[in-house]
């Protein structure tokens, strides 16, 4: 499956923070007796408990290592190798399914990509026969989403630890749905003009600014932006903005929809 995309502003590669940064902030090897299915369990459990489950077989793959994730009644039940089943499963390593026990990742980070070309931690591939249920799209962004995220309520970490590099700058996703994506982007300070792509697409935007100050321009006019202030940006008009500040981060949220934002 095309990784799932996350739309930024930034496009420069930056050496603020990477992946690997984010990992070691935080990323602590369970003991040797924890086994990938343990930590699957956890996984399993609470999302028999989440209003949000979507009744779907489906399977993961840890490092070659695979489970199938049955559903029965009104519960789930995690069970081992893939059953001969024709579904989408999830693909990892161990580190990545650290990473998301933790919560230093939700499922969405893990799996936000510039490109559909891109590598990333976490992915979905089909089994062979698998043909994709007309709902695909909003099944597995939901699926993504809750069956990643542990508890409840929901709660889903953001901040710069809790970051990767996405279309050049440390991103967070919130939440997907099928006609709805929406991420947390902090851009560094001093990442200017040079590095800010104009941005043209045929779905309304808005970012809401929540740190910081920024500059930019939407279409033949110019605009500053700081923390407290959302910006409205129209379908199919050209949008860039950059960080303003030579010290201070740039934090917003970005929501995008419409049939369009797929």
């Amino acid at each position: 499956m095309a990784n799932m995309l996350i739309s930024s502003l930034a496009a420069a590669t930056l050496c603020l923070v990477s992946p690997a940064q984010a990992q070691t902030w935080q990323n602590q090897e369970p003991a040797a007796e924890t086994t990938h299915r343990a930590t699957l369990d956890r996984f399993v459990a609470d999302y028999a408990r989440d209003p949000m489950a979507e009744p779907t077989r489906f399977g993961i793959e840890v490092d070659g290592h695979r489970f199938h994730v049955e559903p029965i009644g009104n519960s789930f039940e995690l069970r081992d190798g893939f059953g001969g089943h024709e579904f989408f499963y999830f693909t990892m390593n161990r580190e990545t399914l650290n990473l998301l026990d933790q919560g230093v990742w939700n499922g969405l980070t893990a799996m936000g990509a510039a490109t559909s070309a891109d590598v990333t931690p976490l992915d979905i591939l089909h089994t062979d026969g698998f043909e994709e249920p007309a709902d695909y799209v909003g099944l597995t962004r939901r699926l993504i989403g809750h069956f990643w995220t542990r508890g409840i309520p929901e709660l889903t970490n953001f901040g710069m630890a809790h970051t990767r590099v996405v279309h050049g700058a440390p991103a967070t996703a919130l939440y997907y749905d099928a006609g709805i994506r929406s991420a947390v982007y902090e851009v560094p300070a001093g990442l200017g003009r040079e590095q800010a792509p104009t941005m043209q697409v045929p779905f309304p935007r808005m970012i809401i600014f929540i740190g910081g100050e920024a500059e930019g321009e939407m279409g033949e006019n110019a605009f500053t932006a700081s923390a407290g202030q959302m910006l409205f940006s129209p379908p199919d008009v050209p949008l860039t903005f950059w960080n303003k500040s030579e010290d201070e981060n740039l934090s917003f949220v970005w929501i995008m929809w419409g049939e369009a934002a797929q």
